[in-house]
């Protein structure tokens, strides 16, 4: 259960297998929390449904409770059920925003949230039997080739919705809570905060389209950490919970990058070179 991601005796399967639990850890936690404290934002969530906001509100803790208990269940005991769950949740929370009328931009930029427990379930399959369902997952013996390309397409899809979505809040909504964090390196007027948004847009193209120019993920990867980490400062000290619940952020770029050091993309890579044919159907993206 715990590995340190960091040593050089731990394999890339051990890894890949610690930042996939590590981030639902994150996200499931941090959003668990919002709902122990009763988050007047979720109120328009509820309304989607017509719940009135005094049920809601006594309903915020059952579901802050639930997530918790999904994300550590998912760090100590991770199981096909358990990411079906996960990923189900996630694309729903997600969906629930434009549902709200705050726009598909609010989707998008929730993709670090359901990008990891796709991958993660993706990768151990969903063809299983019933007691495999619920049997815990342990680090993969092996990366097959199919499994690769559908984590760096998956990975590399992921980081453009979560960056041209966040960039869309600033474009095409101006959003209130962004621009407020932007307020704190003094960019304050509505043009800055477009001129951001476009940033971010072009930034997730490069992502998608040009992971493996040495700079890319790890620049993205610090970038969202130091962008995220303005909750706290621009709000209040509990709103490092809203940098928590967007672990898989961080984690995205991380798990890409340790892809491309891994035996197995030399191994693709290799392969593909081989043959153009299998190479086409492999890389559709050319780096």
């Amino acid at each position: 259960m715990f590995i340190n991601p960091f040593s050089s005796d731990t394999s890339y399967e051990e890894r890949l297998f610690f930042w996939l639990r590590f981030s639902l850890l994150g996200c499931f936690v941090g959003h668990g929390f919002w709902g122990l404290v009763t988050k007047k934002g979720w109120l328009p969530f509820f309304e989607v449904f017509f719940i009135d906001s005094s049920t809601a509100i006594a309903l915020m803790p059952l579901v802050g409770i639930m997530d918790i208990m999904v994300g550590i269940m998912a760090f100590v005991y991770p199981t096909r059920a358990l990411l079906l769950w996960a990923s189900f949740w996630t694309l729903f929370t997600a969906a629930l925003r434009p549902s709200a009328g705050m726009g598909m931009s609010e989707f998008f930029e929730r993709a670090g949230n359901f990008g990891v427990p796709l991958l993660f379930l993706g990768l151990y399959g969903a063809s299983a039997t019933s007691r495999q369902w619920f049997s815990k997952l342990k680090p993969l013996s092996d990366l097959t080739f199919s499994q690769g390309y559908f984590l760096e397409c998956l990975m590399r899809l992921s980081l453009l919705s979560l960056l041209v979505g966040h960039g869309g809040l600033c474009v095409f909504m101006k959003h209130q809570v962004v621009a407020r964090n932007l307020s704190i390196l003094g960019i304050t007027e509505v043009y800055g905060l477009q001129c951001f948004g476009l940033f971010e847009i072009a930034l997730g193209l490069i992502a998608c389209l040009k992971p493996r120019l040495s700079w890319v993920l790890p620049f993205v990867c610090v970038y969202k950490l130091t962008f995220e980490l303005l909750f706290p400062v621009a709000g209040v000290p509990m709103d490092i919970f809203e940098t928590i619940e967007r672990m898989g952020d961080y984690i995205i770029p991380i798990i890409l990058l340790q892809y491309y050091r891994s035996p197995y993309y030399q191994k693709g890579q290799t392969s593909s070179h081989s043959s153009s044919v299998y190479a086409d159907k492999a890389y559709p993206f050319q780096h």
